[in-house]
């Protein structure tokens, strides 16, 4: 064996920072690479084992119905997995057995957020927005907003997201009403505070992570 052979990949050592205890067997956020299952429990700031392969046994939305092999996410709001893609969901991996709607827990084979590929949302038509890490998994996130009042969509940090990541953004609603994108913190988009020239139907914006602030590469603004 190499001499500079560490361990199997199949497990990390985690620390709790989420700021509450951790159980075992509770999907966990690995940074920007993917969910992966509490294999003991964390105390607070403590490091304990997480698997980062294999297969596990996770609630389920007990509305939605599975298919073998599709893909799944994690709401982390309502502590079970989905059948699509939403506003704040981390993809998680692949259904590895089908199940009924109303079961109450699914299969899950794990896999790493880049599994999931390119993201499209349609956000609410009213109230402010807050996109998070998990939207940009896949690395790229196209968002439609069929805003009727002048709307906030907040963005995560350039730090918890993919470098590179591209943000994509049309407006698809004839309502004369801005949407203004503000970045977290004291970050920049298209070198401002923030960016609210799309306020006409088909107004469109596309930026991109330098891992520093949003660089504006291309825009269509009536």
């Amino acid at each position: 064996m190499a001499k500079n052979f560490i361990k199997e990949g199949c497990v990390t050592d985690h620390t709790n920072g989420t700021g509450a205890s951790i159980a075992s067997g509770s999907p966990v956020i690995v940074g920007n690479r993917q969910i992966g299952i509490a294999l003991v429990t964390m105390a607070i700031a403590a490091i304990g084992a997480v698997a980062v392969e294999g297969v596990f046994s996770l609630a389920k939305n007990t509305s939605m119905a599975v298919i073998q092999g599709q893909k799944l996410w994690w709401d982390d709001v309502a502590k079970e997995v989905i059948n699509a893609p939403a506003l704040n969901a981390y993809f998680i991996g692949y259904a590895d057995a089908a199940e009924l709607a109303a079961t109450a827990t699914v299969h899950v084979v794990l896999e790493e957020f880049s599994d999931e590929g390119p993201r499209t949302l349609t956000l609410a038509a009213t109230g402010a927005q807050t996109l998070n890490a998990g939207d940009f998994g896949g690395g790229d996130l196209t968002v439609f907003a069929p805003n009727t009042a002048a709307q906030t969509v907040n963005l995560p940090s350039v730090a918890a997201i993919p470098p590179g990541s591209k943000l994509f953004v049309k407006k698809t609603d004839a309502t004369v009403a801005a949407i203004t994108l503000d970045p977290a913190g004291s970050e920049l988009i298209a070198g401002g505070a923030t960016f609210a020239t799309q306020d006409a139907n088909n107004d469109l914006a596309q930026f991109v992570s330098t891992g520093a602030a949003w660089a504006l590469t291309y825009s269509v603004i009536a």
